[in-house]
C-alpha cells in the first residue's frame, strides 16, 4: 500500500531533531506539550500507514518487529508509482506486477520521488548502490512484501562493502533480511552530502564477519557521505541485528558495531541487538543522537557516546540515552568517551549482568539508573529468544515516555507522557 506523507508532517519531523534536550527529564516533556496535539495527530496517520503490517520470521518468537518513530519517513507519496522485484522477474519488465524487476539495482535507475519498490519473497544478490532519492514529501521506499522473506546476500570485501548502500537522500528500506561476507549491512549514506532523511527500519540484519582493521564494520550505520559533512538525520528504528562480530574476534583491534551514528540528529529507537562489538556507537561528527527503548544482549560494548577523528573540531552534545535496556555486558555498559558536551543525559536505563559500570565525561552522572534483572520472556541469548517482559519485570513502568517515538519493536503504540516500560517490547505485546 501507497501511503502519503505531508509536507507538514515531514516538516514537524524536523523540527523535533532540533530540539535540544534539557537537563531534568521532566523539562523533556514539558517542552513536549506545545506540539501534543499535532503529535498526536500524526501518531494516527503513521499507525494507519504501518502498524496493520505483520511481520513474521519463522521459527523465531519475536515474530513482529516493525518498530515506528514519530514523524518517519513514510511509504511512497500521492502521485508515487508502486514498483513490484521478484526472483523470476527480468529487468526488461516495466516493473509493474505482471512484469516484475529482477533487481534492486535496476529499480534504483528508474524510481522517482514518491515510489515504493515492493521485493517478493526470494533470496537476491547483494552489493547494491541506491543513488537515486525521494524529497520531503515524497520518499522512495524499498519495502520487502513480507517481513525478512526478501533475502539479500552480500558478496563483497573490505571495508567499504555493504550489502545495500545509499547515496541519495529521502529513502527507506523496510523490513529485508540482510547478510552475507561484506563488511557492512546497510550504510544509509555512504558518499556525497545528498542522503540525509535516510531510515532503514524493521530489517534483520545478521552474521556478517567484519574485518580485523581500523575500519571493522556494522550492521547498520548512517554513514558519514563525504568526510561526515552535510549529512543528518537518518535513523535506524525496530532493527533486529544479531551475531555482527569481527574476523577471529580481532583481539586489540576494532570491533564490530550494531548500530552506528556518525552524523547529527539520529534517532536509534526500538532496536533488539544481540551479540556484536558496540551494540550501538556514536563517533565522527555525531550529536544530538537519540537512543531510546533499545534491548541489547550479551555486547562487548553496549552504548557508546562520542565524537572525534574525521572531520575533526566535533563535540557529541545533546544526545539523550533513555529507557534502554542492557544485559550481559563484557565491557563497561554506557561509556562516553573522545570529545562530548555537557548536556548529553543517561535517564532511566535497566543494566544487569556482566559489567554494569558507567563511565561519563564532565562530571555528568546518569539518573534513574536500575540495576536488576529484567526478567526477559526466555532470554536465550540468541535471535531465538524472547525479550518481552514477565509480569514481574522491573522494567515495567520504568521509564519515561519521549512524545516522539510512537511504537514499540512490534508496532505497538507507545504512551506520548507518563510512565512507559524500558526496552524494546512493551509489556502485553504477544503478537
Amino acid at each position: 500500500m501507497v501511503g502519503t506523507c505531508s509536507r507538514e508532517l515531514l516538516n514537524l519531523w524536523a523540527a523535533r531533531h532540533s530540539i535540544p534536550f534539557l537537563n531534568a527529564r521532566a523539562k523533556v516533556l514539558l517542552k513536549m506539550q506545545d506540539r501534543a496535539k499535532r503529535i498526536m495527530f500524526i501518531a494516527w496517520v503513521l499507525s494507519a500507514l504501518f502498524l496493520g503490517w505483520t511481520i513474521e520470521q519463522p521459527g523465531r518468537a519475536s515474530q513482529r518487529a516493525t518498530s515506528r518513530l514519530l514523524g518517519a519517513v513514510a511509504t511512497g507519496g500521492p502521485s508515487g508509482t508502486v514498483r513490484y522485484v521478484s526472483p523470476t522477474g527480468s529487468d526488461t519488465g516495466d516493473g509493474s506486477s505482471s512484469r516484475p524487476w529482477a533487481t534492486i539495482q535496476h529499480a534504483d535507475t528508474v524510481v522517482r520521488p514518491g515510489d515504493t519498490v515492493t521485493v517478493l519473497d526470494g533470496t537476491y544478490k547483494g552489493d547494491v548502490t541506491l543513488t537515486s532519492g525521494g524529497t520531503a514529501g515524497h520518499p522512495i521506499t524499498y519495502k520487502a512484501k513480507n517481513k525478512w522473506q526478501a533475502k539479500l546476500v552480500g558478496t563483497g570485501k573490505g571495508a567499504a562493502s555493504a550489502v545495500v548502500r545509499l547515496g541519495g537522500g529521502y529513502t527507506t528500506i523496510e523490513g529485508f533480511d540482510i547478510t552475507g561476507s561484506d563488511a557492512n549491512g546497510i550504510i544509509l549514506a555512504y558518499t556525497g552530502t545528498a542522503a540525509s532523511f535516510n531510515t532503514a527500519i524493521g530489517n534483520y540484519v545478521h552474521d556478517i564477519i567484519t574485518p580485523c582493521d581500523s575500519n571493522s564494520g556494522t550492521a547498520i550505520e548512517t554513514g558519514g557521505g563525504h568526510n561526515y559533512v552535510g549529512i543528518t538525520h537518518n535513523d535506524m528504528i525496530g532493527n533486529l541485528i544479531v551475531n555482527i562480530t569481527p574476523y577471529n574476534g580481532c583481539p586489540g583491534g576494532h570491533q564490530a558495531s550494531g548500530l552506528y551514528a556518525q552524523i547529527p540528529y539520529s534517532v536509534i529507537a526500538n532496536n533488539i541487538v544481540i551479540n556484536a562489538g558496540y551494540a550501538i556507537q556514536s563517533w565522527h561528527a555525531a550529536s544530538h543522537v537519540i537512543i531510546f527503548g533499545n534491548t541489547l544482549v550479551n555486547n562487548l560494548r553496549p552504548i557508546t557516546v562520542g565524537a572525534g577523528d574525521s572531520p575533526g573540531g566535533k563535540a557529541n552534545d545533546y544526545s539523550l540515552v533513555q529507557n534502554n535496556i542492557v544485559y550481559n555486558s563484557t565491557k563497561t555498559a554506557i561509556a562516553e568517551t573522545g570529545t562530548t558536551g555537557f548536556n548529553n543525559q543517561y535517564v532511566n536505563n535497566l543494566i544487569y549482568g556482566g559489567d554494569t559500570s558507567i563511565r561519563l565525561n564532565n562530571g555528568l552522572r546518569a539518573t534513574g539508573t536500575i540495576n536488576a534483572d529484567p526478567k526477559f520472556v526466555n532470554n536465550t541469548g540468541t535471535a531465538a529468544g524472547n525479550y518481552r517482559l514477565q509480569p514481574s519485570s522491573p522494567a515495567r513502568g520504568a521509564g519515561l515516555a519521549l512524545a516522539g517515538v510512537a511504537a514499540d519493536f512490534s508496532g505497538r503504540v507507545r504512551p506520548r507522557s507518563g510512565v512507559t516500560d524500558l526496552g524494546a517490547h512493551l509489556y502485553g505485546e504477544t503478537r
